[in-house]
Parts: C-alpha cells; structure tokens; sequence
C-alpha cells in the first residue's frame, strides 16, 4: 500500500488538489484489473494545517481527514498551487504558510516524497531543501522563482523535473504528469500507461517553452533604459548595432551595456532577440504569412539563423509552431466541434 497525502490550504487550486486523486484512484482501478487481489495500491488522505475544512481558490468548500500528522516513510505529499494575488501579497502568503513548510521538511527527513507544481513549487523551495538542485514553476513565475530563490538551478522550460524526491511541475496539468510518475515508479509501465489513455494525458507535453512568453522585463526604475526598450520594440527589423543605438541615446556602448544589464538583466541584442521571436509567434498564430515573410518582418535575412533562434527560444521549429498554434490548428479543433 503507498501512501499519498494530499495538503489543503486555504487558497489552493481544487483542480491541482483533487485531480492527484483522481488519477490515483484511476490507477487502482487498472492495477485491480491487472493483479487481482496483489498488494499495492494507492492510498490517499487530504491534510490541513488544523484538521478542519478549507476554501479554495474558486471557493469550494473542501472536508479533510486529518491535521498535519507524521507520516510513514514512503509516503508521497502533494502540495497543490495557489492563486497568485501579485508579489506583496504572495510574500504574505507564503509567510502564513510557515508551519506547512516546516512539517514538509520533517517529512523529508523521514524519507518522504513530495510533489509540488505552479505556484507550489514556491512553497517547497520556501523549505531550503531545492537549494543546489534543479526545479521548475510555472513559466509566467520564472523570473520572480530566479530572484527569490539564487541557489536553486531553474528549468523553466521544463514541465515536470523528476528529482527523485523532489518534483516540481509547471502550470496546470503539471500535477497528472507527477502523479503518473508516481504510478510509473510504484505500479510500472503498463498502469502508468493505461492511466494517460483512460484520462487523455498527454505525455508528450514536457514542455513549457512553447508556450512562454519572453519577459520584457520592465519592473525597473532606469528611465533612459526604459526608453532603449521602447525604442527596440517600435524598430524590430533594424539592424541591430550597439554603437548605433548607443550614440542615438547619447551614451557610450560600454555603459549602455552595463546600464541595460543591471536594469533589464539581458544584453540589447538578446532583449531584442525576444521581441522578435514573440513577434513571431503573433504572426504565425494569427497569419498565413509564409516563414521568410515572418522572418523579413522582424529583421531577420538568413533563415538558418532565424529557425536557429526560433528553436532554441521555443523549443519547436516555425512550422512546427505553426501547426501547433496556427489558424489551421484552431479551424480544425472549431470544424471538429
């Protein structure tokens, strides 16, 4: 028998509370079918700090079974995601959360699993115990996860990372693709894969770079570097020269690079990389431009570099993009209906 618990804390996401459960419960059933009568199975709880019911999110009313209790070691803790009401009061949150990250590093230490994803991720680095490892969040979270937390190594890109002990997870749906691991490692190959095709999880998506939006990055107070920024996005198809836009603003290159550095955290060049791949994506989501009008578009002329860049920054090449977010995708999913 594996033991799962499952925290409730007022705030949560129901989906990312309950469907951890549904998918153990889903597991179960494919593993009595398999194994008649074989132990092994998943067996699950839904924890408070106090033992009494919270609200979610989207205000349901959520019962639980117990306080905070000392588990068995083995067990498997999911720590679903919060809303995010904005920086100051999510430090606040966080801050009142002290006890549940606490007992999560109690827990730990009596050799436990624990699984977090989106904004629970943030809860489970508040514990030190990512600190020198690697971790994800939500993409959107990425740069607020990087300032916070420096001695934790983030894959924002990533979906899921599988840290043995430690898995976090991106957005919604993060959760599922755990808690299959979870199945995988505890019920093998054969349930996991039952599991994705009786729920329709799709497990090829382990990624979130298709999905990010590059930062523009102008939570800052340099009034000249925020007119450079603005500069950059009215003017995407220029050619990009440092010397150029240096002497446009009346600076010189080397402090217009350390100026921009410190204010943004990115190079000219790289900041102006983004706003053309995001500019491109538009296009190839709402356009049936071809890609070296998208690319001529943006300033770019060698294709080779274009798709380069294009991979690298989203993980999928244009036309792959494309026929992921295009028109012809969403005509399709709308004919179907």
């Amino acid at each position: 028998m594996v033991k799962v618990y499952v925290i409730a804390y007022e705030g949560c996401y129901a989906g990312s509370l309950a469907n951890p459960q549904d998918l153990y419960m889903v597991a179960n059933a494919h593993w009595r079918d398999l194994y008649q009568g074989r132990e092994g199975e998943f067996e699950w709880q839904t924890l408070s700090q106090d033992g009494v019911p919270v609200t979610t999110a989207s205000r349901l009313r959520i019962a639980v079974d117990s306080s905070f209790i000392d588990l068995e070691a083995g067990s498997i803790i999911v720590v679903p995601a919060m809303a995010y009401p904005g920086g100051r009061e999510f430090n606040k949150k966080l801050e009142s959360l002290r006890e549940l990250i606490h007992w999560l590093v109690r827990q730990y230490d009596n050799n436990c699993i624990i699984c977090s994803h989106c904004t629970g991720s943030f809860i489970l680095a508040e514990t030190g115990l990512l600190n020198g490892h690697s971790a994800t969040t939500s993409w959107w979270l990425a740069e607020q996860f990087r300032q916070r937390y420096p001695d934790i190594s983030l894959k924002a890109d990533q979906l899921v990372v599988d840290g043995g002990r430690l898995l976090t997870g991106g957005a919604n749906g993060a959760e599922m693709l755990a808690a299959l691991i979870m199945v995988e490692r505890y019920m093998g190959r054969v349930v996991a894969s039952q599991c994705e095709r009786t729920l329709l999880v799709d497990t090829n998506l382990t990624q979130q770079a298709p999905y990010l939006i590059l930062p523009r990055q102008k939570q800052h107070s340099d009034s000249l570097m925020l007119e450079i920024q603005d500069y950059l996005e009215r003017n995407l198809n220029d050619a990009f020269s440092l010397a150029r836009l240096a002497a446009r603003f009346h600076i010189s290159s080397r402090t217009l690079m350390r100026r921009f550095k410190e204010a943004v955290g990115d190079t000219p060049n790289s900041y102006l990389q983004n706003l053309r791949i995001e500019a491109a994506k538009k296009l190839f989501e709402a356009t049936s431009l071809s890609t070296e009008e998208v690319m001529l578009r943006i300033g770019y002329a060698d294709a080779s570099s274009f798709n380069r860049l294009f991979q690298r920054k989203t993980g999928l090449s244009p036309r792959a993009y494309r026929l992921k977010f295009g028109l012809a995708q969403r005509r399709e999913i709308v004919h179907a209906v």
